[in-house]
């Protein structure tokens, strides 16, 4: 049973949760206000704060463990999933600006920050076995990063279309142009994929080995978090068909990269309630 995190531990990553909330308001603030610089330093260092004090939960816990692998259990793994998110935001504003992608990263970041402390607190269970398993945990939070990404594209990508469909574009920063959030999805969703495909590999080949360590039991293929993620991996394929097949470009492409990634959360949570051993 892995250690349970203390009281400071979550006080402290609550905090940094409601730093990123506060760290949204400026931005939908400065969403209907683009000229007021100062909602966007400001939003801006309230991320920055919050991607410091996530670091300083993960740095506490270690101390405590006298251990640094970072995927140990799965309250570290979602903390890290939700400050890759954070980095990568912090990335895209400063290399490739794209307006009003904070608004819909920062609400994942915080609700996965949220699941830490929920699940870490009452459903406490340890990750790291093998090198195998690590390599399976690495490829498949990578993949929920990177789908969190295109879900947030997917999303700006729908909001952008009726925009212009409704000829009624809103006052203030704006969003970027369909083109780019199209790409963004795109690169997105072609890393998840193959992420997850590794993963799942991985995952069949643990499931299937008699002589490891499988917590699925006889029935794994039912179980919910196989269902899940072999049903997310059907949806990523059609999309990465976009290109070829135009009856799934646009908005149909969008749709199914926000429905991905509800089905990646649900694989997490469903996770969470699997037996440890």
């Amino acid at each position: 049973m892995p250690d349970v995190p203390g009281t400071g531990q979550l006080v402290l990553l609550y905090a940094a949760a409601g730093i990123f909330t506060l760290a949204l308001l400026f931005s939908l603030l400065r969403f209907f206000n683009a000229e007021k610089t100062s909602l966007r330093t400001t939003a801006k260092v309230c991320i920055y704060l919050g991607i410091l004090m996530g670091i300083a939960v993960i740095t506490w816990r270690a101390l405590n463990r006298h251990s640094w692998l970072p995927l140990d259990d799965n309250f570290d793994a979602l903390i890290w999933l939700g400050l890759l998110l954070a980095l990568f935001l912090t990335y895209m504003q400063r290399a490739h600006p794209l307006g009003g992608l904070d608004l819909f990263l920062l609400p994942i970041v915080v609700l996965v920050l949220v699941l830490a402390g929920i699940f870490g607190r009452t459903k406490p269970r340890a990750y790291l076995e093998t090198t195998w398993s690590l390599t399976h945990l690495i490829a498949a939070f990578g993949g929920v990063v990177a789908f969190a990404v295109a879900a947030a594209g997917g999303v700006m990508y729908l909001v952008k279309s009726q925009q212009l469909r409704r000829k009624k574009m809103l006052s203030g920063q704006g969003l970027g142009s369909l083109e780019r959030i199209e790409h963004l999805t795109f690169v997105s969703v072609s890393l998840g994929f193959a992420l997850l495909t590794v993963g799942l590999v991985t995952g069949l080949v643990r499931a299937i080995d008699t002589h490891g360590h499988n917590s699925l039991g006889p029935d794994w293929y039912r179980n919910p978090k196989v269902l899940l993620a072999f049903i997310a991996w059907i949806v990523y394929a059609l999309v990465l068909h976009s290109p070829i097949n135009p009856s799934f470009r646009g908005r149909r492409a969008a749709i199914l990269s926000v429905v991905g990634f509800v089905l990646m959360i649900g694989t997490v949570v469903a996770v969470q309630y699997m037996p440890s051993h």
